[in-house]
């Protein structure tokens, strides 16, 4: 299976498993690829995700999505200055 291939197949079944609320089989589907393209298929798995979410969703709910993920973003760092 060449390199490609597997990125796309890791990274469709993390995001599969993440779908599922399955947070070992995203360990360990991660702990089986080289150090090296963990960061490639984390951002495979989240762009696959967000193209998901964007044709399955209205364009309400995911300017709703998007709006909670930046609160929450603001929340952490808010957080993490004022522990």
């Amino acid at each position: 299976m060449s390199t490609e291939i597997q990125f796309v197949r890791t990274a469709a079944l993390v995001t599969a498993a993440a779908l599922r609320g399955d947070d070992t089989a995203v360990r360990l589907l991660l702990h089986t690829l080289p150090a090296e393209q963990v960061a490639a298929t984390c951002e495979g798995a989240v762009l696959a995700m967000a193209g998901l979410l964007a044709e399955f969703l209205p364009p309400d709910a995911i300017a709703r999505a998007v709006t909670e993920a930046q609160n929450l973003a603001q929340q952490a760092a808010t957080e993490r200055n004022h522990p």
